[in-house]
């Protein structure tokens, strides 16, 4: 009976969630249908929340578990999904998710708190004219070497909630000018960040240097190498634990993560051209 229970709980949160979020896209026109489209905006939306707050792990399987499960609604398949998101504009898109999490930023009350953040990079292969807007060369993927390149900011934690979207196509990968970028992005939206999470992408010279220069505590993931072990061992020897506090969070196959967090905010910090990679 005890999970009869909690599985009602469970369903009518997910209900509830599903009824907001599908009100804030509608009212937000999150997306524009093309002309003679088969499909509601509605049956687009519930698709898509479907694929978000199931099981499922992609909006093909989203799309065939409700087409098993709608008998009197036509329900549309996940080409079909792209291909009317791929009719809007990518900037129009971004503006308009902008727009809903400021709503949601009201209700769930967030600005001023502190919160623990994860930047991460995402890769959207393109097979079209590789002079389009916004896209640029992406590591190889699904047969294409051309793509779009967003950057996430996402509260991780009790709230998990993605903050912004951000195309970085402009910054050509210019690590410092792009974490410098994400914190004024942060800083606009009042969000206090505890610690920041980053994948092993961001091993490098410049978000350090950048992460540093905004005393941010964070968190890399890096390689399991020679030289990574070098550099936490002269961490060690040279600062102790007075000026910085290392720990190695997780040891996993061949990768390990590096938590620098600084203790003491008048400390020299000379150590940093140790860090090169």
């Amino acid at each position: 009976m005890m999970n009869q229970k909690n599985d009602s709980i469970e369903s009518l949160a997910t209900a509830s969630l599903m009824t907001v979020a599908s009100e804030l896209f509608s009212n937000h026109h999150i997306i524009t249908l093309p002309k003679g489209a088969k499909y509601t905006f509605q049956t687009i939306i519930m698709t898509l929340l479907h694929a978000a707050t199931s099981v499922n792990n992609s909006l093909e399987s989203a799309s065939n578990d409700l087409k098993l499960k709608s008998f009197l609604t036509k329900i549309p398949s996940a080409d079909t999904i792209f291909n009317y998101i791929n009719c809007n504009n990518v900037e129009y898109v971004l503006s308009s998710f902008r727009a809903m999490n400021r709503d949601i930023f009201k209700s769930m009350n967030i600005k001023g708190k502190v919160h623990d953040i994860a930047i991460d990079f995402h890769n959207i292969p393109f097979y079209g004219d590789e002079n389009t807007p916004l896209i640029s060369g992406i590591k190889p993927k699904n047969g294409s070497a051309w793509g779009y390149s967003y950057c996430t900011l996402d509260i991780i934690g009790d709230v998990k909630l993605t903050l912004d979207v951000i195309a970085i196509n402009g910054f050509n990968k210019n690590y410092f000018d792009l974490i410098t970028f994400l914190f004024e992005r942060l800083e606009k939206m009042q969000i206090k960040v505890g610690t920041v999470y980053l994948d092993k992408e961001f091993c490098n010279d410049d978000t350090i240097s950048a992460l540093t220069k905004l005393n941010i505590n964070f968190v890399i993931a890096a390689k399991r190498n020679p030289k990574i072990m070098g550099i936490l061992d002269n961490f060690k020897k040279e600062n102790g634990l007075h000026q910085l506090f290392l720990n190695i969070i997780s040891i996993k196959m061949e990768h390990i993560s590096i938590s620098l967090q600084h203790m003491m905010k008048k400390k020299d910090t000379s150590y940093l051209p140790q860090t090169r990679m």
